[in-house]
């Protein structure tokens, strides 16, 4: 367990680089939409799955686990065909946050003079990619994590549950690439 000592050391590197802050903030707050939405995926193949051992299904299955189980368990006709091809739409939209997400957390962050980076081991080629490392991209990928875990609740709530959409709540639709 760190000692206080070494906490306040990390607390003082923010105070003398407020962006490192930023960045560490923004981090967490992706990595618990992250985490959120994951938990949304458990629930939802749970749901697909249903009965006493349901829990038992997921349990220590990562996010591409459980997206192709949803997969599979839509692609067998246990849903109908316009909740399977909106959860396709919204499983497409997870598995890229979730790559994304990864380049964040598994990756080794370089602070330098001017920005940062995230270094991340290439597994086509051996070599080290090197990415960009913003507050802001992070920030807005952990929002993306907040609507896709808020379109997946509704998915459930309206297709397994049977209840009307809520106002506001449109069908999940693929969104623009920009």
């Amino acid at each position: 367990m760190a000692e206080s000592r070494d906490v306040e050391v990390h607390r003082r590197q923010w105070e003398v680089r407020p962006e490192q802050r930023d960045l560490d903030l923004a981090l967490g707050f992706m990595v618990r939409q992250a985490a959120m939405l994951e938990f949304f995926l458990h629930q939802t193949v749970r749901r697909l799955v249903g009965g006493q051992f349901a829990p038992l299904v997921t349990a220590g299955m990562q996010a591409s686990g459980l997206l192709d189980a949803v997969k599979r368990i839509t692609d067998v006709g246990a849903v109908s065909d316009e909740a399977a091809q909106e959860m396709t739409e919204m499983a497409g939209r997870c598995r890229t946050a979730f790559r994304e997400r990864n380049k964040y957390v598994h990756g080794v962050r370089v602070i330098g003079a001017e920005n940062s980076e995230v270094w991340t081991n290439n597994r086509r080629n051996g070599n080290v990619d090197q990415h960009p490392l913003e507050a802001d991209k992070l920030m807005e990928l952990g929002a993306d994590f907040a609507r896709l875990s808020s379109q997946l609740s509704e998915w459930y709530r309206h297709h397994l549950d049977g209840h009307p959409r809520r106002p506001g709540q449109p069908a999940p639709q693929r969104q623009s690439q920009e």
